[in-house]
């Protein structure tokens, strides 16, 4: 009876978790977030590949702590619907990822973007709105070390596939697009009544960050 009441433990007990991560790390980034000069950008958390960088694969991802079992989906870009919530801050809830013995191990990766869909064309304007707000919660994030961080120089923007943008003069002085992805760099006062045209809707905007390469 007592090697039959050892058997029944071990597999009662739940199985470790491939990746955990506490819930209260994830939850000081979003708080930066709600503050209202921050409203049109977003700090967004994915699963990916350590190797490839392609969106993870797993058959579990859950929130969980004594008062907490919540089940988490992702988006088609790896993206975790993670929910903005005190109590499970207090109850210092875990992020746990199951994976299949096989599947490439996953990490977190950080995405700073835009919050809301973005229209077909865009304008200089626009743009350099996005780059201040990077720009500043960046610093805002970094504390004291914002003096040793390199600049925001301008945005990239994530298409939705291999879109081929329209540009006019101005824009094409400030733009390199490769792939799915254009890199802008905003330090061009010509450049300023240039416009940006796609066609389809961009997935979002990123940092563009200064390398300190010319």
């Amino acid at each position: 009876m007592r090697s039959l009441f050892m058997l029944l433990t071990l597999l009662a007990m739940p199985a470790y978790a491939d990746l955990q991560l506490h819930y209260n790390g994830f939850y000081g980034r979003m708080k930066k977030l709600q503050q209202p000069e921050y409203s049109d950008i977003t700090l967004a958390f994915a699963l990916i590949g350590e190797r490839s960088g392609q969106p993870c694969r797993f058959y579990s991802l859950k929130l969980l702590s004594d008062q907490h079992d919540i089940s988490l989906d992702t988006a088609g870009n790896g993206e975790i619907s993670l929910p903005y919530d005190e109590a499970l801050k207090n109850s210092n809830a875990l992020l746990q990822v199951y994976q299949a013995d096989n599947a490439e191990p996953c990490q977190v990766q950080f995405r700073l973007r835009s919050r809301m869909r973005l229209p077909m064309t865009l304008d200089y304007a626009t743009l350099a709105h996005y780059q201040q707000q990077f720009d500043v919660l960046l610093d805002d994030m970094a504390g004291l070390g914002k003096y040793w961080l390199p600049d925001v120089a301008g945005v990239i923007v994530q298409l939705a596939d291999d879109d081929t943008p329209t540009l006019d003069p101005a824009a094409k002085r400030i733009t390199v697009c490769e792939k799915d992805r254009c890199e802008i760099k905003l330090d061009d006062a010509a450049a300023m009544s240039g416009h940006w045209q796609f066609s389809r809707r961009p997935l979002y905007l990123l940092p563009l960050i200064n390398n300190g390469t010319p």
